[in-house]
């Protein structure tokens, strides 16, 4: 009788125990959806000292919706000075994500491969690879081949020899051979999927990548990150007016097999397509996501709140909104705040504060900030007309564009010959600005 005491108590105190902090328990927890539970895991862990948990608390942060850099960039350098060369590679693909000059990205790149033995360190060796795929000129022909000879004799599990290759013949213009060893790596590896886009792009071959996408629609292997990175590139891909069904399609494969980030790219991608896409289901959307993620559900619950096709405006819960998430640091906010002062919703627009919270947006490394302050000071509109400014805000907001920006953000605003030598010096002098903020907020993550 004691006996069966004793087991019902032990039974009873298991039942009661939570299941250990670690990193793999974390990820599995991101795999079902459970994003707030692992991101406090991840976080205990990471404040821990464990070094893991801080590379992998840092990709956590780097792919919320408003994240600032900084935070995830700091997790990383603490990492990497515990010597988990892991932060470098994951610094580097959050810098890509902003449009740096690739000098400036292959001097950190370089500066990341200094501590490391490729030669000597089979992890080393891949950490190296995964360093020169995002900016190949940041190693020398002569490194690239003896790297990619080591790693094609000892990779056997999970080998990317087919990415790095595909990746050097194309850095190398060998684009026919790059193009047979990324569609060898295509089912395997989402970078791949990546170069392949960004090579096709480059060669005005477009196309030719939406067609090699449709062939892969039909394998059930794919996991959530690969989708999600699938639909990114097609986005990408595409022009403002075309609408692609298959980028939804993609989103919702990725949300089914447990991508955390899914289900917001799926309101984003509604919010850029409101003719095709109801408020009904939005509305659903951000109810799905709210328990999961509700900083990210808010934000673009107010976005949705905003959107006239919809004809179901509550501009002062996204007022409200806005600016709950803008106080809990969200830069993101910003735009949307400073777009319904803009509008009017509330009344008379209010071009003083639309104005201050876009420029807030833009000193935060929001691309958008930036591209709106052109749009006012080239038209006018509420404020006085200056083409000057309206010039240099368009060259500012290229500095921080993501690297899938459709290619029209990237134009330069016409200007009359008598005002360019202004408008070049205006520009020069905020584009500097931007710069630095580039400087710092990844300086810390790459340089020690």
């Amino acid at each position: 009788m004691a006996s069966r005491t004793l087991i019902l108590c032990l039974a009873a105190a298991l039942a009661s125990c939570q299941m250990p902090a670690d990193t793999m328990t974390a990820r599995y927890l991101l795999a079902q959806g459970n994003t707030a539970e692992a991101r406090e895991q991840l976080r205990q862990l990471a404040e821990a000292g464990d070094a893991a948990a801080q590379v992998e608390y840092g990709k956590l942060l780097a792919g919320e919706q408003g994240a600032d850099p900084a935070e995830a960039l700091q997790w990383y350098q603490r990492a990497w000075r515990q010597h988990d060369y892991r932060a470098g590679p994951a610094s580097l693909r959050l810098y890509k994500r902003y449009q740096g000059s690739l000098a400036f990205g292959e001097t950190r790149a370089g500066a990341l491969l200094a501590p490391l033995r490729p030669r000597e360190n089979p992890e080393d060796l891949q950490l190296a690879l995964d360093i020169v795929v995002l900016y190949p000129g940041a190693a020398s022909d002569p490194q690239w081949q003896s790297w990619l000879q080591l790693y094609r004799r000892s990779c056997v599990v999970e080998c990317y020899f087919d990415t790095y290759a595909g990746r050097y013949a194309q850095h190398r213009g060998e684009y026919e051979q790059a193009e047979m060893l990324y569609a060898r790596a295509l089912h395997r590896d989402p970078r791949a999927v990546e170069y392949l886009q960004d090579m096709l792009w480059d060669n005005g071959q477009s196309q030719r990548f939406v067609e090699l996408m449709q062939n892969l629609e039909g394998d059930v292997s794919l996991d959530g990150a690969y989708c999600l990175r699938v639909a990114t590139l097609i986005k990408a891909n595409a022009t403002t007016t075309e609408h692609d069904p298959s980028v939804m399609r993609w989103l919702q494969r990725a949300a089914d097999n447990g991508e955390p980030v899914a289900l917001s790219e799926q309101l984003r991608y509604m919010l850029s397509w409101p003719d095709d896409y109801s408020h009904e289901v939005f509305t659903d959307k951000v109810a799905e996501l709210m328990p999961k993620d509700p900083a990210v559900a808010t934000f673009y619950r107010a976005q949705g709140d905003l959107q006239s096709l919809w004809f179901a405006l509550k501009p002062e819960r996204a007022r409200d909104d806005l600016l709950m998430l803008v106080e809990q640091g969200m830069a993101q906010a910003l735009v949307p705040l400073g777009t319904l002062y803009e509008s009017g919703f509330l009344g008379e627009a209010d071009m003083e504060k639309a104005v201050m919270y876009y420029s807030r947006a833009a000193e935060a490394g929001i691309a958008q900030g930036d591209e709106a302050l052109s749009g006012l000071y080239l038209t006018g509109r509420g404020m006085m007309r200056d083409p000057i400014k309206a010039y240099a805000h368009k060259e500012a907001s290229k500095v921080l564009l993501p690297r899938t920006a459709r290619e029209e953000t990237r134009e330069t605003l016409a200007l009359p010959e008598s005002l360019m030598p202004a408008g070049e010096q205006a520009a020069e002098k905020l584009v500097a600005q931007r710069r630095r903020w580039l400087e710092e907020q990844f300086h810390v993550a790459i340089t020690h």
